[in-house]
């Protein structure tokens, strides 16, 4: 009798001292499934980012890859050309005004967004005149076209020692105008791209059948 309740001692021991590890082996077991489970989402999110970086790349590196926008001086005008000589001082006064056309085409298949535009002049790499012309948006694949009219600082001419000798003796007024742009290409939302967009153009003003003489443009683009 007494070995009977011993055995059924050791038995309910064992049983004791066995149902906390098998609480904890299941226990165990559940964690390690959700965990795993868990992971398996984080490597798919993880692994559709991957994907999504790739697939912009690839599309700002191909279909979307940035292209240069093209400026165009299409004509320039001379509106009016009054002179008049101090030849006593060896002066020359000068009242310009002169009207021009730019085209600008846009290659990209996004939209580009220019800052304001100052078209200006020179004579012999001084600023004599200047004109704004306010910001606005470009559409993908189009041209927009714009006039300006620049009229040009007589008491900034006058100063000058060289022009009463390209006026008076020369009989012609070598001029610059410059047409400067700056602005962005958004690319899918997340990603903008610089551009900047430059014509230069060197003049020749016949001052005795005021008109122009001569005319040669250049035109630089930078990403």
């Amino acid at each position: 009798m007494r070995e009977e309740i011993s055995s059924s001692s050791r038995i309910l021991q064992m049983e004791m001292e066995s149902t906390p590890e098998s609480r904890y082996s299941v226990a165990d077991c559940k964690y390690a499934r959700k965990h795993k489970k868990r992971r398996k989402i984080c490597m798919l999110v993880l692994s559709v980012h991957i994907i999504l970086v790739i697939t912009i790349i690839i599309l700002c590196l191909t279909v979307f890859r940035p292209k240069r926008p093209v400026i165009t001086l299409e004509s320039l005008t001379l509106k009016d050309l009054a002179v008049s000589v101090d030849a006593a001082r060896f002066k020359v006064f000068l009242n310009i005004t002169m009207s021009g056309d730019l085209s600008i085409y846009n290659p990209n298949r996004v939209s580009v967004q220019y800052e304001d535009i100052n078209p200006y002049i020179e004579y012999r790499g001084e600023e004599i005149g200047d004109v704004h012309v306010p910001a606005w948006k470009i559409g993908s694949r189009t041209t927009t076209n714009m006039n300006f009219v620049l009229i040009i600082m007589a008491d900034r001419l006058s100063s000058d020692p060289n022009l009463y000798s390209d006026v008076v003796e020369k009989g012609m007024l070598p001029l610059t105008i410059y047409v400067k742009l700056k602005g962005k290409i958004k690319l899918i939302v997340l990603f903008k791209v610089k551009v900047k967009v430059s014509t230069k153009c060197d003049i020749s003003l016949d001052i005795q059948t005021a008109s122009l003489a001569s005319q040669s443009c250049q035109s630089k683009t930078k990403l």
